[in-house]
């Protein structure tokens, strides 16, 4: 016989049947590391390292935006001088010619009218312009908006040259400047083949170049021969000779004739300076 149930005693239910919660487990926390001095300093100079790329960059950005816009700028700007009429010719002058006719050239100059200034150039100014063997050299000056003056450099003779029994005036190039009129005060240059391309011509004109002006013009006659022998014939009933030489230490050769001149003034003579530290004159 079992004994009667106590009301009172416990009997497990289904709820305990669950097994017990288990507590959470507790993070543990790390302590902060603290940092020494050198890696703080190294930190703060990534920082600032940071923040210098940062700025450079902008700046670097805008730079090139700025320069970016300019160019663009700058070719539409271009563009608009040389398709449009903001810059285009109207009026052309001519300066510096004596011998050469300014209607002559601005005849040939009027197709360059309406063509913006930008668009012109020496180089094609002198080819409207070859025909004129005076012409030596040119120089383009622009006065915007609408005028262009052209500045003439017209050749100077320097010599004399018989050809074909005709006195003849050239320049130092060798150009033919035309029929002299007799009253030029130049030397004349001995030489048979064409001035243009005579290797006498080039070397009489190196000699003639190197001396003084007022020696130049008593200049009678010169001579290349040689490139090693080159003489001159002064003006005057006395027919004083020079004996040059080359055409090198002309500075020095030329102090050494002029004094040479001085003390001989009168009569024959052939002053040899081809050497200019041993001069000689010959009677």
């Amino acid at each position: 016989m079992q004994p009667p149930k106590n009301r009172y005693s416990q009997t497990p239910s289904r709820d305990s049947k669950k097994p017990a919660v288990k507590p959470a487990k507790t993070q543990k926390v790390k302590p902060k590391r603290v940092l020494n001095l050198g890696e703080l300093a190294q930190r703060r100079q990534a920082s600032k390292e940071t923040r210098r790329f940062t700025k450079q960059s902008r700046v670097r950005t805008v730079f090139l935006r700025t320069t970016g816009l300019s160019l663009i700028g700058l070719v539409l700007l271009v563009l608009a001088t040389m398709f449009t009429p903001l810059l285009s010719i109207d009026k052309i002058t001519v300066t510096g010619t004596s011998k050469v006719s300014n209607k002559q050239v601005l005849s040939l100059l009027k197709n360059r009218i309406g063509t913006p200034l930008p668009m012109i150039s020496e180089a094609s100014v002198a080819e409207d312009l070859s025909q004129f063997k005076l012409i030596e050299s040119i120089s383009l000056i622009s006065k915007p908006p609408h005028a262009l003056e052209v500045r003439i450099t017209e050749r100077t003779p320097i010599s004399l040259v018989v050809r074909g029994g005709t006195r003849f005036l050239y320049d130092p190039a060798g150009v033919n400047l035309g029929i002299a009129s007799g009253y030029e005060l130049l030397p004349t240059i001995i030489v048979s083949d064409d001035p243009k391309s005579s290797k006498s011509y080039a070397q009489a004109i190196d000699v003639l170049l190197a001396l003084p002006a007022q020696l130049l013009k008593r200049v009678a006659y010169i001579q290349a021969k040689t490139r090693d022998n080159v003489t001159l014939q002064l003006r005057g009933n006395s027919a004083q000779t020079i004996i040059w030489g080359d055409s090198s230490q002309s500075i020095l050769k030329s102090k050494v004739l002029k004094t040479l001149l001085v003390r001989t003034s009168t009569g024959r003579a052939t002053f040899d300076v081809s050497a200019p530290l041993t001069p000689s004159v010959i009677r």
